[in-house]
Parts: structure tokens; C-alpha cells; sequence
């Protein structure tokens, strides 16, 4: 069976964006993810766009506004996956970029992988 992965988005005033947000999560070719967005106390929309989103796989928590880290702790509190891809709520992800990832993990033996798909611990040479 697949790692389930966790997205975490923490979100505050993105009503603009998050729903676009929610759906390249969604749209990730990797079989096994949970989505987890915090609201945190937005004054827009935010919360009523991603909650349309709610499913087994969405969980959407409101929490009052603390702040960009408590919203990100929240969510890390809560995933249940083996690995965590981070999400700003006005960020894209393209569709295959979780599946690409691990697929570099698998290959170099690795439990991380950085966003240029370099193994956590490495640098650009590949020393560690």
C-alpha cells in the first residue's frame, strides 16, 4: 500500500484563491491523501469556499486568528500521513508533483525530498 501523504493548507483571507488551491490537491495523481485546511479566523469567505470542499479526504477546521504558525501547527497536530507536503493557500501544485516526489524518495533510498527532488541531508553535489 502507498504512504498516505497529508496536505496542509493553512489559510487566512485566500478566498480568491483557495478553492483552485483545494482542487491541485485534490487533482494529485498520487492514490493515497488527506487534505487539512485550517482556517485561521478569515474575514472573508475563506472558510464557506473550502468547506464546499469537505469530504473524506478534506477535512476543513476553523480555529479564531492566531496566526499563520498556529494554523500550520494545527494542521501538523492533526494529519495522519507518513509524509507532509506544505501548501500556502494561494499556491498551486502541479498534478503529478507528489507522485514525482516519492517516486525520487523510492529511487534514492531517501524518507524526504526537497522541492528540487534532492534527497533531505544532500547538497547540490551530493555529499552529505
Amino acid at each position: 500500500m502507498a504512504p498516505l501523504v497529508s496536505i496542509l493548507i493553512p489559510a487566512y483571507n485566500s478566498e480568491r484563491w483557495i478553492a483552485e488551491t483545494i482542487k491541485s490537491a485534490l487533482n494529485q495523481t498520487w492514490p493515497r491523501k488527506e487534505i487539512i485546511v485550517v482556517d485561521d479566523g478569515s474575514r472573508d469567505q475563506t472558510l464557506a469556499t473550502a468547506r464546499r470542499f469537505a469530504s473524506k479526504t478534506v477535512a476543513v477546521i476553523s480555529q479564531e486568528n492566531q496566526g499563520a504558525s498556529a494554523a500550520r501547527n494545527k494542521a501538523l497536530q492533526l494529519c495522519q500521513g507518513d509524509y507532509i507536503q506544505w501548501l500556502d493557500a494561494d499556491d498551486l501544485l502541479s498534478p503529478d508533483k507528489i507522485q514525482r516526489q516519492m517516486e525520487a524518495g523510492d529511487v534514492a533510498g531517501q524518507s524526504g525530498i526537497d522541492q528540487r527532488r534532492w534527497p533531505l541531508g544532500h547538497t547540490a553535489t551530493g555529499r552529505q
